[in-house]
């Protein structure tokens, strides 16, 4: 699972063979021989560029364009009562989806912990700071906010002993946050700070670290659960915990006067921004890791700023187009570049 020490050399090997010899374990029991070999046997490498990837890739336009959408529901919806809303039909679809799988909700006692923090951290906390934030904040500072999730990811990945990245993988991250920053500097209107939006900066800042903690502390949690299951369980608790701070707003929205175009968005946010991007995601994590998957979360912006020039008429520019250019390397890197650089035999 860990990507460590993935090219062990035959020296190396050679090693364990030899000492293993001498204290006269090689005719020892079978079962020590095992232990020596698995001891032994080199780490596998992650995955190569392929259909997860690919799939990552479909998840972020489905989030760069959900973007567009939220900001259309905004206009018909209070911004914690569309949440909620969403959230109750993607937890309604996450139930029969787990139902219709035959996995069933049991979960073992001892995950029943790690079920509820993923929940309370990647989709309450995550919901609370990242919705409170946006109220705060322009979009184009929400953008350089979340520019920080993959590195909290990568960090505390490093920091729990999860991963390890090359030094190629750190090389990617860095040049699609520049990338990312390119296409937030690049608007054509520019971009300024004002004094009060500093805490919605701040705030959207945790909701990255709250990200991060759900991205990395459900790779274990996946050896005994499927992507789907883990995803409409966190879905469904988090939401639990969510109504507490959305549910007045809710109770007080009009939905009588939501338009067909409304409820569109709606449906398209719930099913596809979370039932199916949050299943794709924590396979992709399953797969290749939480740092290589969370480096395409800057992705999501390049397809956001498309999304807003095709259906709201935005400009972009050329600074825009490069910085999306720029981010697209960085992300292969990030996933292949041990490919590239690896020593030929």
């Amino acid at each position: 699972m860990k990507d460590r020490n993935v090219y062990q050399n035959n020296d190396h090997n050679n090693e364990i063979k030899a000492a293993a010899h001498q204290n006269g374990l090689v005719q020892g029991s079978s079962a020590t021989r095992a232990n020596l070999a698995k001891e032994a046997r080199p780490v596998e490498a992650p995955p190569s560029f392929g259909l997860t990837d690919l799939l990552m890739v479909l998840t972020t336009m489905i989030w760069g364009a959900n973007v567009t959408v939220i900001k259309v529901s905004f206009t018909q919806m209070p911004p914690h009562a569309f949440n909620l809303a969403r959230f109750l039909v993607a937890a309604m679809l996450f139930a029969g989806l787990i139902w219709r799988s035959g996995e069933g909700f049991s979960v073992s006692r001892e995950d029943w912990p790690r079920v509820i923090f993923l929940a309370l951290a990647g989709i309450t906390l995550y919901q609370v700071f990242f919705i409170t934030g946006l109220s705060r904040t322009a979009a184009s500072l929400v953008s350089m906010a979340n520019a920080m999730t993959p590195i909290f990811i990568a960090l505390l990945s490093t920091a729990f002993g999860f991963e390890r990245l090359r030094w190629t993988g750190w090389l990617g991250i860095a040049l699609s946050v520049v990338g990312f920053y390119g296409i937030v500097f690049g608007r054509p209107n520019g971009f300024s700070l004002k004094g009060g939006e500093v805490g919605g900066v701040f705030l959207i800042l945790l909701a990255g670290l709250m990200w991060a903690f759900y991205t990395i502390f459900a790779r274990p949690v996946l050896k005994k659960m499927s992507a789907l299951k883990l995803a409409g369980l966190t879905n469904i608790i988090g939401t639990i915990f969510y109504l507490p701070f959305a549910l007045k707003e809710f109770s007080r929205a009009d939905f009588s006067k939501v338009t067909a175009w409304g409820w569109a968005g709606l449906l398209y946010s719930a099913s596809l921004a979370l039932v199916f991007g949050f299943v794709i995601w924590y396979r992709s994590v399953e797969k290749v890791g939480g740092a290589r998957t969370g480096v395409y979360s800057n992705l999501t912006p390049v397809f956001g700023v498309l999304s807003a020039c095709l259906f709201l008429g935005e400009k972009i520019t050329w600074l825009q187009v490069l910085g999306a250019l720029v981010i697209f390397f960085g992300v292969y890197l990030t996933r292949n570049g041990h490919q590239l650089f690896k020593k030929k035999a």
